[in-house]
């Protein structure tokens, strides 16, 4: 599936394609990545060569997925990803490749994401999920950033690598500021 192309001052979503496959393929072995997203592991060219073509092809309905790019036609950095729910709602993943780590990118692509899931011209979404496995402070970080609100901790919430996790919860409603809050374990 095609998603719509969004870009901000310096990034550009757009599809996640199978010229991406050596980009996913170098980020996902990351044990750090590992550590928090739910990918196979050991992680296999094949994974990639799946996440880059049948996976992005079953996108639709129940989800969407974009590349993210520091330039139109640039390389595959990370990925971010929108589960929809019922009524106008969606769950927000990504995922960022480690050399690209710790420059504000993921704060800005979150940032971007929203702004199109809000908007009425764009997904004309009224709630943000997002959900991380507890301790996973840079997503917290970049979820914070972007005026989600956190809301606790769900106890054994999570199914990663064959056990149950905690997991830290939070929300962000179309009305809501985008403005950084209390309350987070941070």
């Amino acid at each position: 599936m095609t998603v719509a192309r969004i870009e901000s001052s310096r990034l550009v979503l757009d599809s996640v394609v199978p010229g991406d496959v050596d980009a996913v393929l170098a980020y996902c072995v990351d044990e750090e990545l590992q550590r928090w997203v739910p990918l196979p592991s050991p992680y296999q060219r094949s994974d990639a060569e799946y996440f880059t073509g049948p996976y992005v092809a079953s996108a639709g309905t129940s989800f969407a997925l974009w590349a993210i790019r520091l330039s139109a036609g640039g390389p595959l950095v990370g990925a971010i990803e929108l589960r929809f729910q019922a009524l106008g709602s969606a769950e927000v993943g990504f995922w960022l490749g480690k050399p690209h780590r710790g420059q504000g990118i993921m704060t800005e692509a979150v940032q971007t994401l929203v702004e199109y899931a809000f908007d009425e011209q764009g997904l004309n979404l009224s709630r943000l999920h997002w959900q991380a496995v507890a301790g996973n402070w840079a997503s917290a970080i970049v979820a914070r950033r972007n005026g989600f609100r956190f809301e606790g901790v769900s106890r054994r919430a999570l199914v990663h690598r064959e056990e149950r996790l905690n997991s830290w919860e939070a929300t962000l409603l179309r009305t809501d500021d985008r403005v950084e809050t209390d309350g987070w374990p941070l």
